[in-house]
């Protein structure tokens, strides 16, 4: 087996190293992060018996994964990523995929929101070169990233490469990134057949409302409701049922009963959040208007 693998891959590759990078070849990616890298590393070594890998440690250690990676490095399969640098490993065998699918894989914590989530739902005709994406601040993402370790390596394990919080680049795959960082991330869905986290359709329609100048602006939030609100209208409910904010209730409210005539019991209920007397604005970013929902307790100032 460790002959057949040897002349899979240049001669400089040790055993170890050519049996490595079929296990990267079956990894299914074009990006690696240390942490992964080590688990494969991991894996080869309970994988060792009747190998001839000539492993010396009876576990991976610290100098075992710099000894291969670097061995890597030197026979072309691996590379640090053009992007992330050092931050991530690019798998050369590996065919690239665009900026939604790198970024996802390069930060568990991460998903697609706002306009990026709108034309990925098919909710807006406006093209933006720029990737918006979503994460938890820093005391959520550090939790995420421990129960995501957890869950890989079991209850009370470690490991030397733990996951760390990544600096997403200014562009990645030649899209501009702008990273939204926030204590509630929301809901998100996996794209069917991609790597790439989405928020779900309801909490996409919740976002416009909690920061509509990464939806394109008020205005145009509200054509997208318009439009598409009547086809959503139980995820939305959920959505902003589910919100901690009052404030987004009356948006939504107003719009769907007072512009779209949605009626609904749970819709209702949001009505007792108001505040009369309040200086609650539909469009965060506008100055108050004197129009005024009076139901809604909101100044209608689009």
């Amino acid at each position: 087996m460790a002959e057949q693998l040897r002349g899979t891959y240049p001669e400089r590759l040790t055993r170890a190293g050519a049996y490595l990078a079929t296990l990267l070849d079956e990894y299914g990616h074009p990006v690696i992060s240390p942490f992964e890298l080590f688990e494969l590393i991991r894996k080869m070594f309970a994988e060792r018996e009747g190998k001839a890998l000539y492993l010396r440690e009876d576990a991976p250690t610290v100098q075992t994964y710099a000894s291969l990676r670097t061995n890597l490095k030197k026979s072309g399969i691996i590379a640090s990523d053009r992007d992330y640098k050092s931050r991530l490993f690019r798998i050369i065998g590996s065919p690239d995929l665009p900026a939604d699918e790198i970024t996802c894989l390069a930060d568990p914590t991460c998903h697609l929101s706002h306009l990026s989530a709108m034309q990925r739902w098919g909710l807006t005709e406006r093209v933006s070169n720029t990737l918006i994406l979503t994460r938890p601040d820093r005391a959520g993402g550090a939790a995420m990233l421990q129960s995501i370790m957890t869950a890989r390596l079991g209850p009370g394990q470690d490991t030397p490469f733990p996951l760390r919080r990544i600096s997403h680049p200014e562009t990645v795959r030649r899209r501009k990134i702008a990273v939204y960082e926030t204590k509630l991330p929301g809901a998100w869905i996996r794209v069917r057949g991609e790597q790439t986290r989405l928020s779900t359709i309801g909490q996409t329609f919740l976002d416009t409302l909690q920061k509509p100048e990464y939806c394109g602006g008020m205005a145009h939030v509200l054509d997208v409701w318009e439009n598409s609100a009547r086809t959503y209208t139980k995820d939305i409910i959920d959505a902003v049922d589910g919100a901690e904010a009052a404030l987004v209730k009356s948006r939504a409210g107003y719009i769907l009963e007072e512009r779209l005539g949605i009626r609904d019991p749970r819709i209702e209920a949001w009505k007792a959040l108001g505040q009369r007397g309040s200086s609650r604005k539909l469009d965060p970013s506008a100055p108050f208007a004197s129009t005024f929902s009076e139901t809604w307790m909101i100044s209608l100032n689009v």
